[in-house]
């Protein structure tokens, strides 16, 4: 794929902002993060972490199904129809469209939406997804290997898990107490970043 427009931070927050405020009613909780949130002088796309809203579905009776309505796809879709959001497909031609990610074009701009649905967690995402990729890589990489992570932890599928059993993350913070770790401000979650204690390498 070509390589990434980068544009300045504050109009870049514009269409994070406003994508934010098309997507919201959709959402339990949505935030901005990547090289928006780490204050970067210039970005290459918004990315986006949201809870979606999920209704139960009924019947013609009223009655509840058993299944749920995923608000967040529907209005996702919406805005693909009235043309303010577009799938942005990748080198084959083809869109990522999930149900957990979703690759976005906004006034032409890359987006990418992550939806953190259950059993996943929200500090455990956000955290991730604001990088920078190697910081994120460091975080979920075991000590063993040159990482954060004990031996007896592993993130998958956006759960924290420890001795196979899964570490409530619904904030950032969380992850980081989890580890073992101070909190690093998201300015300074960088590729050169090491932690403090744990003996690793640079």
């Amino acid at each position: 794929m070509s390589e990434k427009v980068r544009i300045p931070l504050a109009e870049v927050e514009r269409l994070a902002t406003e994508l934010v405020e098309l997507l919201s009613p959709a959402c339990e909780r949505i935030e901005v993060a990547g090289s928006i949130r780490r204050r970067k002088a210039t970005v290459g796309d918004v990315e986006i972490v949201c809870i979606p809203m999920l209704e139960a579905e009924t019947d013609l009776f009223g009655l509840e199904s058993g299944g749920s309505r995923n608000l967040l796809d529907e209005r996702c879709e919406e805005l693909v129809t009235s043309g303010q959001l577009d799938k942005r497909r990748d080198i084959n031609g083809r869109p990522h469209w999930g149900a957990k990610s979703k690759a976005a074009l906004y006034r032409g701009f890359a987006c990418d939406l992550f939806a953190v649905l259950p059993p996943a967690q929200f500090g455990t995402i956000f955290l991730i997804r604001t990088g920078s990729s190697e910081f994120s890589h460091r975080l979920v990489t075991q000590r063993r290997q040159g990482g954060c992570m004990p031996e007896w932890m592993q993130q998958r599928d956006g759960l924290l898990w420890s001795n196979g059993v899964p570490v409530p993350t619904p904030e950032e913070g969380d992850v980081f107490a989890a580890l073992g770790l101070a909190w690093v401000e998201p300015a300074e979650r960088t590729d050169l970043w090491r932690p403090a204690g744990l003996g690793i390498a640079s």
